[in-house]
């Protein structure tokens, strides 16, 4: 068994808790939704927005192609 296997085995074990992370990285995209017509570029927040932005973005992306790939492998199986 390869390194690769034994690491996707392990994520796919924790397949239930990537639903509430993908449920919490929403809500945050929500909140951060509804704060940035309140921030404008030259605000002391501004840096920190983009940079929440980016992390909830990637965040969402990366869990939901594991979650996505950990449940096509176990259909597979």
């Amino acid at each position: 068994m390869s390194k690769t296997s034994a690491l996707l085995d392990l994520v796919a074990a924790q397949r239930e808790q990537m639903k509430v992370v993908l449920a919490l990285l929403i809500a945050s995209g929500l909140m951060l939704a509804l704060a940035i017509p309140f921030v404008e570029p030259g605000d002391k927040a501004f840096p920190i927005l983009v940079i929440d932005v980016v992390l909830v973005a990637v965040g969402f992306v990366t869990f939901s192609a594991l979650y996505w790939y950990t449940t096509k492998r176990e259909m597979d199986d």
